[in-house]
């Protein structure tokens, strides 16, 4: 049996970017005294060779200035030691740069035995320029002010486009907004109160009596914010949040107003926003869908992408059909504009609008034509026509599709593609736009180079408290505070790149976040945009990359890589 000290030097010799570290490598001391000078040292090798292949890559690594680096020892490494380690730290680190076009796999999803591909149309069919967040914020904002009598000062409240992201969490009962990951744990770095950041994290503790927050609260008290249409709602909650804090000193011991309040009107303000307010404008929509169809080119981006890749699965005998909750007219007039045709319907069997997502999965509503007369029954799909409500039982029943022959691509993942992939097997594809800007920003240099130096000082961390034992080394603890602190720094600066406030949509620090988890576990694919699926033919197999639980990362990361024969293991 290895003892602890000795399995976790084990475990670091067996990493496969341990040559990367074996240029400079001393003796590992065995007297107390020796051990934290000798961890310095190691310390400022390491870095040293980081910073020294950053400046190669033309990258700095963001937690450093220069004056960080001018005590470190000279690093001389020949031109074959150098490739060597830029090989380990690539394969070590994945450093291989990933396209923004890319589809990308949780689930293996094999498309030669996709026979139905479906689609919703916001923000899946149908590509938003970012005018609409601004409009979004500025209705919401006028309904708040016009009709629910908030002060007339909130009118001069302007969209902040660079505060808030896609799947943040509102708590309703303190006024706070954050980032979760998926095990329900807070980044408390991410809560703000307004559109500060919280001044105490001890109070979010002392709320949760730590950072996890429990099922039924994040039930009763957190409102998740998971469309692209919430970032124009976020930024108005913590704005107008703000607005009353600056106006009353005694906001947290006094509360005259009550975020909850906030939660309920600015839900109110969207369903006005989404819903027909006339007999006039009934069939349209809301005001929001009135406004984007009184200038579409302000609104919507045109991609013959999209036509095309629709075109040629109907040509290699595909079914097709587009299933969302907005109305026919609102459908037919984008889709005419999208598409640059009147027949647009031509690329879909079915069309199914106003469905109500997500109780179309979970209800037995009625399918009705929306065509004259739209009270006959209907027990089963006609050429031509277009339906509206229905359900996911009679829609399977009517068009013989169901189970994991049908693809759906949506953007939602609670009101697209939960329930269709738990109740009917569907395989689901997830249209998220910000995997652009993310991976654009992965791919920097810069990034790359901090998360690598990142990786490696969190395994000092792991070795220089192996070493301790429980000897109680002189001078250890203050030189793992150091470290600590130094990795607090580095991992608020790579969250810093993505969001200055809330970092990555899909991570916190080292977990998933909520969203990303709810992505990972529900769509068996996920790109930026639909037409990214015409890079790949049309009986193409997904195979997801094997997935490691942390007893199985270190050995078979080697037996992958090539580096220690499977014979040899067996040994």
């Amino acid at each position: 049996m290895l003892s602890a000290a000795r399995l976790s030097t084990h475990r670091l010799k067996a990493f496969p970017c341990s040559r990367f570290f074996s240029a400079h490598t001393r003796p590992r001391p065995t007297d107390s005294e020796s051990i934290v000078p000798y961890l310095r040292a190691k310390y400022d090798e390491r870095l040293a060779q980081h910073a020294m292949l950053a400046r190669r890559s033309g990258a700095s690594i963001l937690s450093l200035d220069a004056e960080n680096l001018n005590h470190l020892p000279p690093t001389d490494l020949n031109s074959s030691t150098v490739a060597r380690i830029q090989s380990d730290i690539e394969e070590m680190f994945g450093f291989g740069s990933t396209s923004p076009k890319d589809v990308f796999i949780n689930n293996e999803l094999d498309l030669a035995r996709v026979e139905t591909y479906g689609f919703d149309y916001d923000y899946t069919l149908a590509n938003y320029t970012d005018q609409l967040s601004y409009t979004i914020y500025e209705m919401l904002r006028n309904i708040l002010v016009d009709h629910f009598h908030y002060p007339k000062v909130l009118k001069n409240l302007q969209f902040d486009s660079n505060f808030a992201i896609r799947g943040l969490h509102f708590d309703i009962k303190n006024g706070w907004l954050m980032k979760i990951d998926n095990f329900a744990n807070i980044q408390l770095s991410t809560v703000h109160v307004g559109r500060e950041p919280i001044k105490d994290t001890n109070d979010v503790i002392e709320q949760h009596r730590g950072v996890h927050i429990s099922p039924d609260y994040l039930q009763k008290n957190m409102y998740q914010l998971n469309d692209l249409f919430s970032i124009p709602q976020a930024c108005l909650l913590s704005d107008v949040l703000q607005y009353f804090k600056d106006s009353n000193a005694e906001y947290v011991k006094d509360l005259k107003f009550h975020p909850r309040y906030l939660a309920d009107d600015v839900q109110r303000a969207s369903n006005i926003l989404h819903q027909w307010s006339s007999l006039e404008n009934r069939g349209i929509g809301g005001q929001l869908h009135q406004t984007v169809l009184s200038d579409m080119s302000k609104f919507l981006t045109k991609d013959s992408a999209i036509v095309e890749y629709l075109q040629g699965l109907r040509s290699k005998g595909k079914k097709t059909f587009l299933l969302t909750n907005s109305s026919f007219q609102y459908i037919d007039q984008g889709m005419k504009y999208l598409t640059s045709s009147p027949d647009w319907r031509d690329l879909f069997d079915w069309v199914i609008v106003s469905a109500r997502k997500p109780e179309f999965y979970r209800t037995e509503r009625p399918f009705r034509r929306t065509s004259e007369p739209t009270w006959n029954l209907v027990n089963k799909f006609e050429p031509g026509e277009v339906y509206e409500g229905g359900n996911l039982k009679d829609f399977s029943k009517y068009s013989g599709c169901s189970g994991s022959k049908v693809l759906y691509f949506g953007d939602h993942v609670f009101s697209d593609l939960i329930d269709p992939a738990q109740q009917q097997g569907w395989k689901t594809g997830a249209i998220i736009r910000e995997l652009s800007s993310e991976i654009y920003t992965r791919n920097t240099p810069d990034y790359r180079h901090t998360l690598s130096w990142l990786l490696r000082l969190e395994r000092l961390l792991n070795e220089a408290q192996a070493i301790d034992n429980g000897r109680h080394v002189p001078g250890l603890d203050k030189l793992l505070d150091s470290w600590r602190g130094e990795r607090r720094q580095i991992r608020e600066q790579l969250k810093r790149v993505f969001n200055k406030a809330f970092g990555s949509v899909f991570r916190t620090h080292h977990n998933p976040t909520f969203f990303a988890n709810k992505i990972r576990k529900f769509a068996d694919i996920y790109t930026s945009s639909v037409e990214n699926m015409r890079n790949y033919p049309i009986d193409y197999c997904f195979y997801p990359d094997r997935s490691y639980l942390p007893h199985e990362r270190s050995i078979e990361t080697l037996v992958d890589s090539g580096r220690v024969h499977q014979e040899r293991m067996l040994k």
